[in-house]
């Protein structure tokens, strides 16, 4: 049974619309994120991965363009990304992604391509860690977003296609609030736009 009444964005969280009723979309456009209720959230199922990184791909692209607000008249003083993005209702934040063969997926690192030494999570753009060296994965877990280089990040520069695993990851993780794989290391200063602010445009 449909839920009456949606005043959240599926996408970022936004909650100064009614963006669904009775099950149908209202074609409400989010002054935050610019989604179109009915259009940039259609065909989202809950329950299932499947169901639901379509949703969590147009998330991650929006947070790794750097969140920006389609109305920025609308955004508050004190508006703070990652509160309201747990506004989101669970269905649309959850489960996370299958956990995968890895040999299933390490087979897909041929149709993967590199910058050659990279030291930016392509799912979180934290910086430091040596992710792929010389064109090759190190295997590198990421601290911040729990992402194995090489496993989970996988995709070819720029290309939509290949990128969708990568944005859907990033979606997702910031979509349950950007934990950090590693709590002990994040920075009492954390800014997690300033951190995606590290991205190389080809994996936003």
């Amino acid at each position: 049974m449909p839920v009456v009444l949606e005043q959240f964005c599926r996408r970022c969280g936004w909650d100064e619309e009614i963006f669904w009723e009775d099950g149908r979309p209202t074609g409400a456009i989010c002054d935050c994120c610019g989604s179109e209720s009915g259009i940039g959230d259609m065909g989202a199922r809950p329950g299932t991965w499947d169901g639901v990184k379509g949703l969590h791909d147009v998330r991650g692209w929006w947070i790794g363009h750097g969140a920006r607000w389609t109305s920025p008249g609308s955004r508050p003083p004190d508006w703070d990304l990652l509160r309201q993005l747990r506004n989101i209702p669970e269905p649309w934040r959850t489960p996370p992604p299958p956990a995968d063969d890895r040999e299933r997926r390490a087979a897909g690192r041929a149709a993967s391509a590199s910058l050659g030494t990279e030291t930016a999570c392509r799912i979180c753009g934290l910086s430091g860690p040596v992710f792929w060296r010389d064109g090759e994965p190190t295997g590198t877990v990421c601290p911040c977003c729990g992402g194995e280089s090489g496993l989970d990040d996988l995709g070819h520069p720029g290309a939509r296609e290949t990128m969708r695993t990568i944005r859907a990851r990033r979606g997702h993780w910031a979509g349950l609030g950007a934990p950090w794989a590693d709590p002990a290391a994040r920075p009492a200063d954390w800014d997690v736009l300033v951190q995606l602010g590290a991205l190389p445009p080809v994996w936003r």
